[in-house]
């Protein structure tokens, strides 16, 4: 139970902070998704229905705290979580440049995959050309505050984690794992 809680408040935390330090941004900067990082950070950590379920749950809070489309970030930061579960399986790298680097890409997917939603349904009225200028700023200001996040987020987070070994035996032998 404090496995799951423990970053499912993490998150929520830098949501409620997100959205309480919007007001005092410059106008012109679009407010970077913190949500997004931290649904990277669980796609990097947690399992698939784990790290889902709570990158699930923080895209409908998002959606409920921003007065949009409701499922419209749920969607999204679930398709981030799966696409970074499988880049992380199998072309993780621990070097920072590589985690931001995945922030980078999981904004253009977060953007991208919203901006044909609405799209689709009739919510964007402004020309491309802005919207893609929206869109890159959106992500370069997400990408800047990555690290920032992806250094505190972790450290809270394992929180929950001490004490998780298991213990088996091996040929007359103690040995202790760490649980993954």
């Amino acid at each position: 139970m404090l496995r799951v809680l423990v970053p499912l408040v993490a998150g929520m935390i830098w949501l409620v902070l997100a959205t309480a330090l919007v007001g005092f941004l410059p106008g012109r900067l679009p407010p970077p998704d913190v949500v997004l990082i931290v649904v990277i950070i669980f796609g990097f950590r947690y399992s698939l229905p784990l790290g889902g379920g709570l990158s699930f749950l923080l895209g409908l809070l998002q959606d409920v705290l921003s007065g949009g489309v409701i499922g419209l970030n749920a969607l999204s930061k679930t398709v981030v979580f799966s696409l970074t579960r499988v880049i992380a399986r199998r072309f993780y790298f621990s070097h920072w440049g590589s985690k931001i680097a995945m922030v980078f890409l999981g904004g253009v997917v977060d953007g991208l995959l919203t901006s044909v939603i609405l799209f689709i349904g009739g919510g964007i009225h402004i020309p491309g050309a802005v919207l893609a200028r929206m869109l890159l700023l959106h992500i370069l200001c997400t990408g800047l505050l990555s690290p920032l996040v992806l250094v505190i987020t972790p450290r809270f987070s394992d929180l929950g984690e001490r004490g998780n070994e298991d213990i088996f035996h091996y040929e007359g032998k103690k040995a202790r794992t760490r649980g993954i």
